[in-house]
């Protein structure tokens, strides 16, 4: 079920202990396609675990199940928004999210349209973008590149301190996790957050996206982009 890209990936992740997990991934699946009635057609490896596209759904696992309640707590932020994914179901206690299959689910031709409506959403009860700063920097690219990025990292803190109007934000967002759906695009696989809304706009602008008219503090963006230059480099 996991192959070895995607077996050192969550390796550089998790560490030996995910092992593991891997090995026990086969049963995990069955039990949970056997208690959601679920066949399973295609793998799909992630950084922070693996999905199943079924075919009524899809079964998303992570050996972390702390990510696997954060992001139902976003999804459920989001619930009626047809711009994010629908939650069908969970268990939590198996780090088991049950996510709408979306078709086509090939990459958005237009991913910015759903950035306004994520940042409708109620912010309350999340954590602050600094915390997410900080997690991008100090885990995320020192893992990545083996340096740590304290001049940019700081730079990054001090945006995340101004006072900006606070919004949910997705706190992942990039074409890759905007997909085509029959009612559009649609956002996946959320780190919520609450903090700037230029925020999820770097990956946009940065590719010379169209923002569609969207109200975009630009010179914000940009700020961000210069303190996030080590994750474009």
């Amino acid at each position: 079920m996991i192959d070895d890209p995607a077996r050192a990936r969550l390796l550089r992740r998790f560490g030996d202990s995910v092992t593991a997990w891997i090995d026990a991934l086969p049963d995990l699946v069955g039990t949970l396609a056997a208690r959601w009635d679920l066949t399973v057609v295609k793998t799909m490896p992630g950084g922070s675990g693996a999905a199943f596209l079924c075919t009524t759904a899809v079964l998303k696992l992570t050996p972390d199940h702390d990510i696997a309640a954060h992001e139902a707590t976003a999804l459920t932020a989001w619930a009626g928004t047809p711009e994010v994914v629908d939650l069908l179901d969970t268990d939590l206690d198996r780090g088991a999210l049950l996510l709408e299959a979306l078709r086509p689910g090939t990459e958005a031709t237009d991913p910015t349209r759903v950035v306004p409506a994520l940042h409708a959403a109620d912010p309350r009860g999340f954590p602050p973008l600094r915390a997410r700063v900080d997690f991008l920097f100090e885990t995320v690219l020192t893992r990545r590149t083996g340096t740590y990025y304290a001049t940019e990292h700081a730079r990054a803190r001090k945006l995340a301190d101004d006072n900006t109007p606070a919004v949910l934000l997705h706190g992942d967002l990039h074409p890759g996790n905007v997909v085509d759906s029959a009612r559009g695009p649609v956002a996946i696989d959320p780190r919520a957050c609450v903090g700037d809304p230029a925020v999820d706009w770097l990956d946009f602008v940065h590719g010379g996206y169209d923002l569609h008219g969207a109200d975009v503090d630009l010179d914000r963006v940009h700020e961000w982009l210069t303190a996030f230059k080590p994750f474009y480099g």
